[in-house]
């Protein structure tokens, strides 16, 4: 068995530091995107639950427990593949991914909103009512403030969570970190050099983003 001569300067070259700074590019960008629609989606969610509205409440419970309890990876296949059909629309697989990651994003952020917005003191509302503020202005100036705080470090460690699920994109070829150092190690045959490349490459993108979650949550503790 000839044994494996590592060649480190692949990782400099001028290709893969172009795949580096696209793939970068692309992952957070794809990310970013799919937490603000996330994010939204999973606040109005919880919004609806938290009210109880008839028939709307156990759809959306349904939704929610789908996309929780369901592959992100299945997820994404299904949106890129069978929902065109159903649609009869083209998706291009970024536009697919970006929905992906958001819808899954959403239905685990529906829950940190709901817990957020369980958790503030029953008073707040009665206080609000007796002010005689509208149901918009008690969750703009009253409830939403006090929710961000307290769910402010599970978001941000859901961005994070992003981050790394959308190196599934690559499966649909949305070109990602993932997916471009793929190209390179079909180019290169040099799969443990670039592999492990890859793996650096979250790390030095997360691990800071990880160390934020940890003063966020140091710095707005939870209630």
């Amino acid at each position: 068995m000839n044994a494996y001569n590592w060649d480190w300067s692949i990782l400099i070259a001028p290709e893969t530091l172009k795949s580096l700074g696209l793939g970068i590019e692309t992952t957070l960008l794809v990310s970013l995107i799919s937490l603000v629609i996330g994010t939204t989606l999973g606040f109005l969610i919880a919004a609806a639950r938290i009210a109880r509205i008839p028939v709307l409440g156990q759809i959306i419970y349904v939704y929610v427990e789908l996309f929780r309890t369901t592959p992100a990876l299945v997820q994404l296949i299904w949106i890129f593949y069978v929902l065109p059909l159903i649609l009869g629309v083209h998706l291009t697989p970024m536009v697919a991914g970006v929905i992906a990651l958001s819808l899954n994003s959403s239905a685990f952020l529906s829950e940190v909103f709901r817990g957020g917005l369980a958790s503030i003191d029953r008073g707040q509302h009665d206080a609000s009512f007796v002010l005689g503020l509208t149901t918009w202005q008690k969750y703009t100036a009253v409830l939403i403030p006090q929710t961000v705080r307290r769910v402010l470090p599970s978001v941000t460690n859901q961005f994070v969570a992003l981050l790394k699920e959308s190196s599934l994109l690559s499966v649909i070829a949305v070109t990602d970190l993932t997916y471009l150092f793929q190209v390179q190690v079909a180019d290169t045959y040099r799969p443990l050099e670039l592999y492990s490349g890859l793996a650096i490459a979250y790390f030095c993108v997360t691990y800071p983003l990880i160390l934020v979650v940890r003063y966020i949550e140091r710095r707005f503790p939870i209630l």
